[in-house]
């Protein structure tokens, strides 16, 4: 049990949203996480569900979606380890807003919105940081309207190369995406057949290499900019 607590709480620490609270806090929230452990294609949470508590994704990576169950749906976030799923909903007691589903096997942490919310009351460093994370989503929500109302299809795909490769290295390094290409197109607002015709022109142009889902930007100038 104590080794259990010990990983729990070592979780926790490595997850930025929990870095600000003191050792004790930390501990406390340990002993009242479950542990989730789910196979890949698995639902986390519907949208509609009212959900217990806040998920911590230790390993693997999930999906958020928004749709109807049986028609078409629309990626909105892949969330790795260190990331979180439920803040908003937690915080405010309400169903959840989106689908949550694994892309791999997955290991999470189930902190119960009570736990969460006695923590945060009692930490007022900690309740400013679900303050600021919420913040976050709210800009990163506004940013995503903005790229799709007003960039292309084009801009789109490269900036989200760029994210995620950090091209700010002059050394070139390939970099996995994080999920299949149908996948990422969906989450960039795009249709399959056009982001990978993005990718071609991107390889083309050469700002990038790509083998398999292994991506290597090649220029981050000329991703930026493919007209020069």
């Amino acid at each position: 049990m104590a080794k259990r607590e010990n990983e729990t709480t070592a979780a926790l620490k490595r997850a930025q949203l929990f870095r600000t609270l003191a050792p004790a806090a930390l501990a406390r929230l340990a002993l009242n996480a479950t542990a989730v452990n789910l196979p890949r294609g698995k639902q986390l949470c519907r949208s509609g569900e009212r959900c217990p508590g806040l998920y911590l994704v230790v390993g693997g990576r999930i999906m958020l979606s928004i749709g109807a169950p049986r028609g078409a749906s629309k990626v909105i976030e892949l969330i790795g380890p260190g990331g979180h799923i439920g803040l908003a909903a937690a915080v405010l007691g309400a169903p959840e807003t989106v689908t949550a589903q694994t892309l791999a096997d997955s290991r999470l942490l189930l902190i119960p919105c009570e736990a969460l919310l006695d923590c945060a009351a009692s930490n007022p460093g900690f309740a400013l940081q679900l303050v600021a994370e919420l913040s976050r989503q709210v800009c990163g929500l506004i940013s995503d309207i903005e790229a799709f109302s007003l960039h292309s299809g084009r801009e789109r795909v490269a900036g989200y190369l760029l994210q995620i490769a950090a091209a700010g290295s002059a050394r070139p390094r390939p970099v996995t995406l994080p999920a299949k290409k149908s996948i990422i197109a969906s989450r960039l607002s795009l249709t399959p057949e056009y982001f990978s015709r993005m990718l071609h022109e991107l390889i083309a142009a050469g700002a990038i290499a790509v083998n398999g889902r292994q991506v290597t930007i090649l220029d981050p100038n000329r991703l930026r900019n493919p007209g020069h």
